[in-house]
């Protein structure tokens, strides 16, 4: 034992034994500050120490037979030794290294401090195609829970719903729509009961998170959907939203649930016929719950909206409108659209301007990942003349969905009317470029690229528009079409635009059509502006909410306010009261 002893102090072994570990610390110190700072492959930490493990007896041996003082030579057995541990070390690693997926610590990090998630429109197996408003509906509904959790970032809707039959493709939607992870589901019938497969994937690596089946009988969509959201709360996210089983759907009666589901899904289209449909099972749905807030707010809204936009001329809706607003935020309070609604009855029928901008910053903060309150607020702020407010709102709404054509517009209309023409070209055109068969799209372009001085590629859109429509454009579209021409001093295409709007004003002088509102400015013709929105203000029209656009004396048409028709014109503003406007003289 002495004679060990000696020897072991003789070759210095106790040098591995501090000097091996001391190194080997040091080393993976420097491997971790590398993964750490800049990115390296956290696989690196785990071959390092496979090294460290593998070579250790080499190490040993090495200062086994060299530790003596003096020099010792290299036997022919020590250097196979040494070269069947490298073989051995880079074998191990290697085979650890084609087993073990790529670990970069910096992406783990955006999943555990704000992870974006995207929920795609679930898809039918068998096709049920009458089953597709659930299938949206649940979806929908899902984006909207995940939506209220604390340190959740979501792919809005209509982003998530451009995607439909991607499902397969998780890698190339984590690059379209910047989510960490996608909810993955699809909807079937099953020997008469629904059947939901719902999963929840790592869009980077495409491994699955959590996963379950769902079964629910026909008639009870409402456990369906609350089962899922229960069940992602417990496998996955966090306790601490406010997800109680009534605020998940709404109501607990399945009959006013499934109405409510169709007629979402049937006013989103642009058939009126289908449309009118839907309104028909959202009043069914209140019939069946009187006390269930969600369907109030979309007849509040699609009403405001289809009298805004012309698609209904009776006036008789309005109190509909409004009594169906009123009665959302009663019932659903902590409703983003209920409130959405309460603003749109405000701007469009109540002309209450105060009080429609309460409505859509507390929808704002009820939602503020949804694009939605933002767009909506910024284009009743670009028509009360407050661009700087409204590009920020607008901003925001891209913010939230870079894809969405509503933001997009809202963008672009209020950088026109503040007479940033170049940047409303650029935005115009990004709303062209994602949604090419827009007529809307292509004719607001083209008045912002005429405005800009791009007169060639103005025409070049106006004649796709008219392509599209077959020349017959509505007069509204057709006004702009005008404006676009006028601008650019073409005038063959101006006069045949203007016989046409010229026909319909002396057809029906007493018409409400707003696009000859356009016209009559472009005329300089501010006393028969003035007469019209006199008529406007008569009918309770919502298109009064246009009345200030001919202020801007920067978009084309001549001043109209001056002289006797413009002293008339800016009375007739005020007694609207609109809120205050540099713009105003």
């Amino acid at each position: 034992m002495q004679k060990m002893i000696r020897e072991l102090r003789e070759r210095r072994f106790w040098r591995v034994l501090i000097a091996y570990p001391s190194v080997t610390f040091v080393l993976l110190q420097a491997v971790e500050f590398f993964i750490n700072h800049y990115g390296l492959d956290e696989r690196w930490l785990t071959a390092t120490i496979l090294g460290a493990i593998i070579l250790l007896p080499a190490a040993i041996i090495w200062n086994w037979r060299h530790g003596e003082e003096g020099e010792q030579p290299f036997v022919r057995s020590e250097r196979i030794f040494y070269l069947f541990s490298l073989v051995i070390t880079a074998g191990l690693v290697s085979w650890y290294w084609q087993a073990t997926p790529v670990q970069v610590r910096g992406q783990p990090s955006k999943q555990i401090d704000t992870p974006v998630i995207a929920v795609l429109p679930f898809e039918l197996k068998n096709k049920p195609g009458d089953l597709q408003y659930l299938a949206d509906g649940i979806a929908e509904n899902l984006i909207n829970w995940l939506s209220s959790i604390p340190g959740v970032k979501v792919v809005s809707s209509t982003a998530s719903f451009r995607q439909r039959g991607k499902a397969g493709e998780p890698k190339a939607l984590a690059d379209s729509l910047g989510a960490d992870q996608v909810v993955i589901g699809s909807l079937e019938v099953v020997n008469g009961q629904l059947e939901s497969s719902v999963s929840l994937v790592d869009a980077r690596d495409e491994s699955q998170l959590w996963g379950e089946r769902f079964s629910a009988a026909m008639d009870d969509q409402i456990s369906l959907e609350r089962s899922i959201v229960n069940s992602l709360q417990k496998k996955f996210l966090t306790d601490e939203a406010n997800t109680s089983l009534r605020v998940s759907v709404g109501t607990d009666d399945s009959l006013a649930y499934q109405a409510y589901q169709r007629g979402h899904f049937l006013i989103q289209s642009t058939d009126s016929a289908r449309v009118q449909e839907g309104l028909e099972e959202l009043r069914r749905a209140i019939r069946a719950d009187p006390a269930f807030g969600w369907p109030y707010a979309d007849i509040a809204d699609a009403l405001s909206q289809m009298l805004f936009y012309g698609e209904s001329g009776d006036l008789g809706l309005l109190g509909e409108a409004r009594s169906a607003a009123y009665s959302a935020v009663a019932l659903a309070p902590r409703l983003p659209e209920a409130h959405i609604a309460l603003a749109a009855v405000h701007q469009y029928i109540d002309f209450d301007w105060q009080a429609a901008e309460q409505a859509y910053e507390t929808a704002i903060s009820l939602t503020p990942q949804s694009p939605a309150p933002f767009h909506r607020y910024a284009d009743f702020l670009w028509v009360t003349l407050r661009f700087d407010r409204a590009l920020e709102m607008a901003m925001r709404a891209v913010e939230s969905d870079p894809l969405d054509g509503s933001s997009m517009h809202a963008v672009g209309i209020s950088y026109l009317f503040a007479g940033r023409f170049t940047e409303a070209a650029e935005a115009f055109g990004e709303w062209n470029r994602f949604y090419p068969e827009n007529r809307w799209a292509l004719t607001k372009h083209a008045v912002a690229l005429a405005l800009g001085g791009q007169c060639e590629q103005s025409e070049t859109q106006a004649e796709r528009v008219m392509e599209m429509t077959g020349n017959k454009p509505s007069i509204l579209m057709l006004s702009w079409l005008a404006w676009s021409y006028h601008v650019c001093k073409n005038q063959s295409k101006y006069q045949q635009a203007k016989q046409r709007l010229q026909a319909l004003a002396d057809e029906d002088p007493e018409s409400l059509d707003p696009g000859l509102i356009y016209y009559f400015a472009l005329e300089n013709r501010g006393d028969l502006a003035v007469a019209l929105l006199r008529r406007l203000v008569d009918q309770g029209s919502p298109v009064l909410m246009f009345a200030q656009v001919l202020v801007p004396d920067y978009l084309g048409w001549p001043d109209i306010t001056r002289g006797e028709a413009g002293a008339a014109y800016l009375e007739l503003i005020r007694q609207l009261n609109f809120p205050p406007s540099e713009l105003l003289p």
